[in-house]
């Protein structure tokens, strides 16, 4: 007996599925703006094809903030800073609104002094740390963002999740289209094996471990156990330096103690790092341009394996944005009952339900 194919996921236009969460977000308790500001980072990741970190996110989001685990309506606070160094308290908000004010504080400073580095405590989940990389890759700057969070990976050798697996995102002005560069530091990104674990899909071998410390295949088993580091013991040491820089010098909680951001219970104490630097502080702006475009156009050129095409760091979510943009994005299945289940249960009119 062969097995069932899986159901066709839904497709939904990318501005009715970013109403939709913004007035999940304001049933919530958020501020029209603060809900605008998240919501536009969650579809953002969707249309990329970065589901893991779209409206995948939304429930969690929406019932930490009616449970009163993120504050709905924070009153961000400039503690600290020197030049162009800058500290953000976020009281707790949602991550995308924090976030997205550290990067227009640091782009303002880069204009300023040339460089603006700007690290926010008491923070939650960002969604994808490449949306605020590019905001200082649109200002014409290079752009690097990373975050602490919730115990993911076991140090090297260890079987007990100790550190997150750091995103972390750097972004050019490249022309047209910014490079942008966005990775977790495990083999895997946690959120591939929270979607597994809902979608009732196996992960690949290598991903992760159980509680014992053994490899798994089970999305549920390795998400009581770890996700491993990329590059093994040079991905774990990779993920202490951020946590320095993210966790420890951001002042707020740091490895082992960030809280979980999937809980109703209890703020998360999430540290970022958010950087701009103006390339016309260093070089004039042509020079910039010639430089990257140099080194863009050489490796358009470089000999590629046969059956293999050479691509420039997030030209393939470039490509998927324009097409689900044009199509719609796809919903899995699981995903579209879930978003229906918020939207009773956050009481929204049918006129804002999705029907993709």
């Amino acid at each position: 007996m062969t097995a069932a194919a899986p159901a066709a996921a839904s497709h939904v236009e990318a501005g009715a599925l970013e109403a939709f969460a913004a007035r999940i977000l304001e049933q919530a308790g958020c501020s029209p703006t603060h809900a605008q500001e998240t919501s536009a980072c969650l579809v953002s990741a969707n249309l990329e094809g970065v589901d893991t970190h779209g409206v995948a996110r939304l429930a969690i989001y929406a019932r930490r903030v009616r449970a009163g685990a993120i504050n709905p309506a924070p009153s961000l606070a400039w503690i600290r800073g020197r030049g162009g160094l800058a500290v953000l308290d976020g009281d707790n908000g949602l991550g995308p609104v924090v976030g997205q004010a550290a990067m227009r504080r640091a782009i303002e400073l880069a204009r300023e002094f040339g460089i603006g580095w700007v690290m926010a405590r008491n923070s939650n989940h960002y969604a994808h740390a490449g949306f605020y990389a590019a905001m200082a890759a649109e200002a014409d700057m290079v752009g690097l963002s990373a975050s602490s969070g919730e115990p993911v990976v076991a140090p090297w050798g260890g079987t007990k999740a100790f550190f997150t697996n750091n995103p972390l995102a750097v972004a050019a002005p490249n022309g047209a289209a910014p490079i942008v560069v966005d990775l977790a530091t495990s083999v895997a990104a946690r959120g591939q094996i929270l979607l597994a674990a809902r979608t009732g899909r196996a992960i690949p071998e290598g991903w992760a471990v159980d509680d014992k410390g053994e490899p798994t295949t089970d999305p549920k088993a390795a998400l009581a156990g770890s996700v491993l580091p990329m590059a093994g013991a040079k991905g774990y040491a990779l993920i202490l330096a951020l946590e320095i820089l993210t966790g420890i010098l951001a002042g707020g909680a740091f490895a082992p103690n960030v809280g979980s951001q999937h809980s109703a219970q209890g703020a998360a104490g999430i540290g970022q790092l958010f950087v701009a630097i103006d390339p016309t502080a260093i070089m004039d702006e042509a020079e910039f341009s010639s430089r990257m475009a140099q080194m863009t156009g050489a490796l358009a050129e470089a000999p590629a394996r046969e059956g293999e095409t050479i691509r420039l760091p997030g030209a393939r979510r470039q490509a998927v944005a324009r097409q689900r943009a044009a199509a719609g994005i796809p919903l899995a299945p699981e995903i579209l009952a879930e978003l229906h289940v918020l939207a009773d249960e956050f009481g929204l009119p049918e006129s804002m339900r999705l029907h993709g």
